[in-house]
């Protein structure tokens, strides 16, 4: 399920992102740093941000990603998807896998 956090700025926020289009992983929150704008909301280590002030994530590069968080000057807004809730199986372009949980 998603959820949506806002941190005020300006920045730093106090997190770290992988993933990208261009290393066919989607985008993640790879680290908090404590006592950071990011460790004082719900954000957790590992969840997928799907939207990036209201911008889709799905098509961005790394670059792209950091640079949107960077002209973030007074507020970020960030889509997230709690790690607990998708499977991440990598990205393989052209094949479409279905997974079934037992």
């Amino acid at each position: 399920m998603a959820y949506s956090v806002n941190l005020n700025g300006p920045g730093p926020w106090g997190f770290r992102l992988q993933g990208g289009k261009d290393f066919n992983m989607p985008l993640t929150i790879s680290r908090i740093t404590p006592g950071s704008k990011a460790a004082q909301s719900q954000m957790n280590q590992g969840d997928l941000v799907v939207a990036i002030d209201g911008v889709n994530t799905d098509s961005m590069t790394h670059l792209e990603a950091q640079n949107k968080i960077k002209s973030a000057s007074h507020n970020l807004s960030l889509t997230l998807q709690n790690k607990k809730n998708f499977t991440n199986i990598g990205l393989v372009k052209g094949i479409t896998v279905n997974m079934k949980r037992r």
